[in-house]
């Protein structure tokens, strides 16, 4: 019988709709749910370079939508766990992330998909695979 030591791994996503108006909202949420989420998974954060976002404790993984308004992607992972960030194409807004568990890596995609934007169903397909979340 093959047993592998699991992981486990808490994960929040959430649609934010602007985390600079939404930021005490997140903040709440987390104070009450203390140490609960590894890796938070924002979208549609609506940052641009020059615009800081940190949250102690957390490493900050960000994808800035330069061209337009809205959208954006924000990654926060706790400092306690090792990642990489992986190479995402750049026909689909995501970030692509290699979390380091005990005994393998999980990769965690944070993907936005404009609803006025044709998708690459074959591309969005080559995100997902095996220990992808």
């Amino acid at each position: 019988m093959d047993v592998r030591k699991i992981t486990p791994i808490s994960i929040l996503q959430w649609n934010c709709n602007g985390i600079c108006a939404h930021q005490n909202e997140l903040r709440n949420y987390l104070a009450v749910n203390r140490n609960k989420y590894d890796v938070i998974c924002l979208e549609e954060t609506f940052l641009k370079p020059g615009k800081s976002f940190l949250l102690p404790g957390y490493n900050v993984v960000r994808r800035d939508r330069i061209a337009g308004d809205k959208g954006g992607l924000l990654t926060l992972v706790k400092n306690t766990i090792n990642y990489t960030e992986l190479c995402s194409p750049n026909s689909i807004e995501c970030q692509i992330l290699n979390i380091k568990l005990v005994s393998s890596y999980l990769q965690i995609v944070n993907v936005y998909l404009p609803p006025n934007k044709p998708v690459n169903k074959m591309e969005l397909n080559r995100l997902f695979g095996r220990h992808v979340l």
